[in-house]
């Protein structure tokens, strides 16, 4: 574990409401979890094809499953709380 990354750009920051300690970022280094409300990181990209990640959601409802967007348009899912990734498409482009 370890502190966010240094000169990078964070692109998204979303936190598990049922569990308000438990935080996720993205960066072009991929998702990074915290479980101490941001006092350690640890990266979470197994499954991700690209680390490149500009956007990140969460579902309220089921906090565990996440959604992340990568630069070239991949979709990716988390149903255990970013510690597998599988890809579910791509986004179109124009």
């Amino acid at each position: 574990m370890g502190s966010l990354p240094t000169k990078k750009t964070i692109t998204a920051l979303v936190g598990d409401l049922s569990h308000p300690q438990i935080l996720y970022a993205s960066s072009g280094d991929g998702v990074l979890k915290s479980p101490d409300a941001g006092t350690s990181w640890q990266t979470m990209n197994t499954g991700l094809r690209e680390t490149q990640i500009v956007a990140l959601a969460i579902n309220p409802a089921q906090p565990t499953h996440l959604y992340a967007a990568s630069a070239s348009g991949q979709i990716f899912r988390s149903t255990d709380g970013a510690a597998t990734w599988q890809r579910q498409g791509q986004l179109p482009t124009e």
